[in-house]
């Protein structure tokens, strides 16, 4: 029995390889992919969502849908730093 998703993620290399595991996993069926902003603007996290599963290429594709800009209470801090520009 599939256990069925619903990601929400702001994907850096931790979050892609969480994704990767997801779509490989004969236990889970990912419904959507949501995306924020977080460790970069959530316009990237979309682009990047949507080519971690191009690359994935998982049967069925789920649906990507773009979410929140910023944080609620909080100023965006991003970590391009840490994962890179994209």
């Amino acid at each position: 029995m599939s256990r069925h998703l619903l990601i929400d993620t702001d994907p850096g290399i931790d979050d892609a390889l969480a994704i990767l595991l997801a779509v490989s996993s004969p236990d889970a069926r990912i419904e959507a992919i949501t995306t924020v902003a977080g460790n970069v603007s959530v316009e990237l996290a979309t682009v990047n969502a949507r080519r971690i599963l191009a690359v994935a290429a998982p049967d069925p594709m789920p649906p990507v849908f773009q979410g929140a800009q910023t944080p609620l209470k909080r100023a965006l801090i991003t970590a391009a730093h840490v994962h890179g520009d994209d």
